[in-house]
């Protein structure tokens, strides 16, 4: 009896010891709840362009006619969503390169948009569109001082002649100047409270003005410009003009009075680049170009298209290339009409004709 309670004791003993090195059993972890559903983020297969642009621009932050008001550039649009996407638009890179294309498809300014032109190979582009908003606007808060056509008053500048808007690529030059350096006008909006889209918007308007002064313009008119003073123009050429350090009255110039007419001499006098250019005899000269990438590479050939945001040319192998422009890229752009273009921005309207006038005389 004493041994069997003994023998039965020390096997109780035994299990309760085993108990206690055993490992405890776990549990199989639960399975979390399921989350809702959210909403679509992704590109939903087989959408359209449109449809996402609308999705993502347009719903947020404002009516996605606001996107498309103004047309622009495919690199315009491309800074565009850049810029949105800096501001808080969500979307995947896919979504985002679909609206690029969708809206560099749709609404686009293209070369063949332009009416005229003037200045230098990098001038902007005029959206016909654009100008035909900016009318009311511009006839409400700038045409009382610089006239309807933008060419002045006695109580404003003749915009057609500003240095500012020569210089103007899409409110570049003219926004800062509204916004910091315009005077008060009685009456008038304060200049300063235009949102960007206004600026943009004046900006193709103003530029569009000054296109209409160019022969090639639906609007231009021929008129006489024979009104200067023929020897007040020879002192310019031969003087403050600097004329004479690339041409001559009877060298490349000499019997030009009977080969062209006044107003062609004006055009190839102040924008020697495109007035006449159907009419030349020999091939006009190339704006060149040498542009150096942050890894160091040079590329240098024909200037095609510059813009604020990218630059292209044709090499001497007829090879194309783009550059996205940028702090470290570095460009040196040969023009051989810088010379025309930067006496753009001083020549008086007197020294102009003068110098017409003079030039008319060389028969």
């Amino acid at each position: 009896m004493i041994r069997a309670v003994f023998v039965l004791s020390f096997v109780l003993l035994g299990a309760a010891i085993s108990a206690q090195t055993q490992p405890p059993q776990t549990r199989p972890p639960a399975r979390p709840p399921a989350r809702p559903a959210t909403q679509r983020p992704a590109q939903a297969q087989g959408e359209s362009g449109e449809a996402i642009a609308r999705r993502v621009c347009g719903v947020t932050c404002h009516p996605f006619e606001n996107v498309i008001t103004i047309r622009r550039t495919r690199q315009q649009w491309e800074a565009t969503v850049e810029n949105m996407i800096g501001r808080g638009a969500r979307g995947t890179s896919t979504e985002f390169a679909a609206i690029i294309d969708f809206l560099s498809s749709n609404f686009i300014l293209a070369p063949n948009t332009i009416r005229g032109g003037s200045g230098p190979d990098d001038r902007p582009m005029v959206d016909p569109k654009a100008a035909e908003i900016a009318r009311p606007l511009y006839m409400a808060d700038c045409s009382p001082c610089h006239g309807p056509d933008a060419r002045g008053t006695s109580e404003g500048a003749n915009l057609v002649r500003s240095e500012i808007v020569l210089r103007d690529r899409y409110g570049s030059a003219i926004g800062p100047f509204l916004r910091t350096a315009h005077p008060p006008v009685p009456g008038v909006s304060k200049p300063a409270a235009l949102t960007d889209t206004q600026i943009l918007l004046l900006s193709h308007f103003i530029r569009e003005r000054l296109t209409d002064t160019l022969r090639g313009s639906p609007m231009f008119k021929a008129g006489d410009v024979l009104t200067g003073d023929a020897k007040a123009g020879a002192d310019y050429f031969n003087g403050e003009g600097g004329c004479t350090k690339c041409h001559s009255p009877t060298g490349d110039l000499a019997a030009i009075g009977r080969r062209m007419d006044p107003i062609t001499i004006q055009q190839r006098f102040l924008f020697p680049s495109n007035a006449g250019s159907r009419r030349r005899s020999t091939p006009a000269p190339a704006v060149t170009v040498t542009v150096t990438t942050p890894a160091g590479e040079s590329l240098s050939g024909t200037l095609v298209h510059m813009d604020d945001f990218h630059v292209s040319l044709r090499d001497e192998a007829g090879g194309y290339r783009t550059v996205r422009r940028g702090p470290d890229v570095r460009i040196v752009k040969n023009d051989p009409y810088a010379a025309h273009v930067e006496l753009l921005s001083r020549i008086t309207d007197k020294a102009i004709h003068d110098v017409v006038a003079y030039l008319e005389s060389l028969k």
